[in-house]
């Protein structure tokens, strides 16, 4: 497999900072976004995307632009600059704080335009997955608008279990009481953040009500959307009742864990102090990388090889997405900004330099990323088939047996090496199958989020 290796993105974007102000006065009109660190390819100091988009603007509307990029360390910390303040034109929110955004009104709906195919630059409307466009029509904000309304796929993913299979069973990480089994005392780690570790205490709670749903979805009692609409109801859960249930949950694995953690986890895996760490699916292909030794920059003297595991009830479906302030000076630069990280080209550069998996599903995208990093060598024997075609294959009818049946031509289809459907190509694609136990939170309203921060600061406390 083929890993691109990124360039330390601080760096990066200081040279950037230093690149827009020089000795003189820089005049262009400015598209101010906001996003997270290492987020964007750097490529190199006179070359990163920012630059590049620049000058792509000017070559398509003969006007300039001056992006001025900014870092934000989480959702929160964003929503708190957006609070006191500071202005953006566009921001890029996990699904969450999204929602939070669209109930407070401090963000705008995309132009009519933006899902026009007919127009050369909507790289986005032509290149989306499937999979994130049936996503982002089904899933709807707090004033019933569907997000694609408001918000545009830029990175998603799942959470799961990354661990070493040298010391865990299997089985033992398809459920979510290894957070409690002995087995791995002070070997497992939690995020440290209110609402992963809430909806790990959810996915506890109700363990045999999800089983139950599941076995009625695969008895075909339930359709995928009337299962995936009961699972968002109970993952969704923060009623005081059921929260106290949770909160006894999480009290009852705070003595069994190694810790709560938010980046460190990856370390102490590799090294070998913990065996199971609860990760996001990005960075989970990221410590699987660094512990195989596919990066130079970070050699490792004997190679581990980790999996990921998604359990087998429930997990949750995270996306980061664009979206438009409200106060937008420029409107127009705003979407050909996401136009411009939409092409095939530039999302794959986004995907290896980041490690995260694109909402862009083109041919493009399957042939120069997927095949390229997990295809396996011609001849080799190990290996499986691996079929894509309900992310890359825009004829793909989820819902429709026979449509399935009639547009399964295999074209995104890919024989990757066997122990691939444990690992990376299982944590930036997970099949079908999966996806359908995994559902996306909503943000918590005023009521529910001052009852979680009171949990939590017992729970983190204790």
């Amino acid at each position: 497999m083929k890993k691109v290796i990124a360039i330390a993105a601080a760096g990066v974007i200081g040279l950037i900072g230093l690149s827009f102000t020089n000795f003189a006065v820089d005049k262009r009109p400015v598209l101010k976004v906001a996003n997270w660190a290492e987020y964007i390819d750097g490529g190199d100091a006179d070359s990163p995307l920012i630059h590049e988009f620049e000058d792509w603007y000017k070559q398509q509307t003969g006007k300039d632009i001056r992006v001025e990029y900014c870092i934000a360390d989480d959702n929160e910390t964003l929503y708190n600059m957006i609070k006191m303040g500071d202005h953006f034109d566009l921001v890029c929110p996990s699904e969450y704080m999204l929602m939070k955004l669209v109930a407070e009104e401090r963000v705008q709906k995309l132009p009519e335009s933006f899902y026009d195919t007919s127009i050369d630059t909507n790289y986005y409307a032509k290149n989306v997955s499937p999979f994130i466009e049936k996503t982002f029509s089904e899933n709807y904000m707090t004033d019933g608008a569907a997000w694609k309304e408001y918000a545009v796929g830029y990175m998603w993913g799942t959470t799961g279990f990354v661990y070493n299979p040298e010391f865990v069973k299997e089985e033992d990480v398809a459920k979510w009481d290894v957070f409690t089994n002995p087995t791995y005392n002070k070997k497992v780690t939690a995020k440290n953040n209110i609402r992963d570790t809430y909806f790990t205490g959810l996915a506890m709670h109700y363990d045999a009500e999800l089983r139950t749903l599941k076995s009625q979805y695969e008895a075909g009692t339930l359709s995928l959307a009337e299962y995936q609409a009961q699972l968002k109801v109970l993952m969704n859960d923060t009623t005081p009742e059921t929260m106290s249930a949770v909160k006894g949950k999480l009290m009852s694995m705070t003595d069994n864990l190694y810790g709560f953690e938010t980046d460190e986890g990856k370390a102490k895996l590799i090294a070998g102090e913990i065996t199971v760490n609860y990760q996001w699916s990005g960075d989970a292909v990221y410590v699987m990388d660094v512990a195989e030794g596919l990066y130079d920059d970070e050699p490792v003297e004997t190679p581990v090889y980790l999996n990921y595991s998604i359990p087998e009830t429930v997990s949750n479906l995270w996306f980061d997405g664009w979206t438009i302030m409200k106060d937008c000076k420029n409107v127009d630069a705003a979407t050909m900004f996401i136009n411009f990280l939409s092409m095939p080209e530039n999302a794959v550069r986004n995907m290896n330099y980041i490690g995260y998996t694109s909402c862009i599903g083109s041919k493009t995208v399957f042939d120069d990323f997927v095949l390229d990093c997990y295809g396996a060598e011609e001849g080799e024997e190990d290996t499986v088939q691996y079929d894509l075609n309900y992310y890359f294959n825009p004829a793909y009818d989820t819902t429709n047996a026979a449509s399935k049946a009639a547009t399964h031509d295999e074209q995104y289809v890919i024989t990757t090496y066997a122990d691939q459907v444990n690992r990376q190509l299982f944590a930036q694609y997970p099949d079908e199958n999966t996806l359908a136990r995994c559902v996306a939170m909503q943000y918590f309203n005023y009521d529910a989020n001052a009852r979680a921060n009171s949990m939590w600061s017992d729970i983190t406390f204790f």
